[in-house]
């Protein structure tokens, strides 16, 4: 461990930036394959992509398929499954950063659920981080002045899925690895996207076949920047750099799209970002309430 050097910080600094850019290609990807292809489609694809990286895995480590709680493995790959979909429908309709922003809530729902499910002692300054976020997302959603569409509730509600997730994540806490949590995750993701989506499937065309390739490897890519950095860093010192996924989906989805959010958007991001900061920088406060500010991050992961 170097976390004490600025440099080797820096460069974990650096793995969480470049990863959350790669995690908003591949929303890039999705979205543009949103406007043609069914959302549980694009997830399963998504899901094919990272069965073909972990399959070397679970060969060499077949262990790694044991789980002490099999239940739980399930439901939490449901959760996040339901959460990608979520997401990925959301991109039809709401723009790229508008989705993204929304979607930050997660670590929001995450404090919420875990003093309701758990019992747990939040902090002021959490619940106050809470109360800001929200308040980001009126500003974003605007409801009543019907700026947005009502899709706005799609990404709130894969967020509130991703939350879900990582409650279950807690619930197994030690019982097993962080590798076999993954696999479980990617192999109930694939596996119940492959049920749903001979209803929706499609065939690609060349242009979406190389855009869902382009989806996939960014996706894996990112996953695995995020291992590499999260290997020797505390997750709470990366944490707050991964609202740079914000930052990311403003450049490119007026690059890709021709996107760019209002005045409004832009101040309601802001208190998002603000609440989701504030919850960061109290670290021992944010695991004393048994939350991992890895929570920060969307998932879409």
């Amino acid at each position: 461990m170097h976390q004490n050097h600025p440099l080797p910080l820096a460069r974990g600094i650096a793995l969480i930036v470049v990863s959350m850019l790669l995690f908003t290609l591949s929303d890039v990807f999705a979205k543009q394959l949103a406007q043609s292809v069914h959302a549980i489609e694009i997830a399963w694809l998504r899901c094919l992509g990272a069965v073909l990286l972990l399959a070397p895995v679970v060969a060499a480590r077949p262990a790694v398929l044991r789980s002490a709680k099999p239940r739980l493995q399930i439901l939490r790959g449901l959760c996040l499954l339901v959460s990608t979909t979520l997401l990925i429908a959301a991109f039809r309709t709401l723009g790229l950063a508008e989705a993204t922003m929304l979607v930050f809530m997660s670590p929001f729902f995450l404090t919420a659920l875990s003093a309701l499910i758990f019992g747990d002692r939040v902090s002021r300054a959490h619940w106050t981080a809470v109360a800001i976020g929200l308040a980001g997302v009126a500003v974003v959603v605007r409801p009543g002045f019907g700026t947005l569409s009502p899709a706005v509730a799609l990404p709130i509600l894969s967020s509130l899925g991703w939350a879900a997730g990582m409650i279950c994540t807690r619930r197994i806490g030690g019982s097993d690895s962080s590798v076999t949590t993954l696999v479980w995750s990617v192999a109930v993701g694939f596996a119940a996207a492959s049920l749903a989506v001979p209803f929706v499937f499609s065939p690609l065309d060349g242009a979406q076949t190389i855009a869902a390739a382009g989806m996939a490897a960014t996706w894996t890519g990112a996953h695995f920047l995020i291992v590499l950095a999260y290997r020797s860093y505390p997750a709470w010192q990366l944490a707050p750099f991964s609202y740079a996924q914000v930052v990311w989906a403003v450049i490119l989805g007026y690059a890709a799209f021709a996107e760019l959010p209002d005045a409004m958007a832009f101040a309601g991001s802001a208190l998002i970002l603000a609440g989701g900061l504030l919850a960061a920088v109290h670290p021992r406060r944010f695991r004393s309430a048994g939350l991992d500010a890895r929570a920060s991050r969307l998932p879409n992961t």
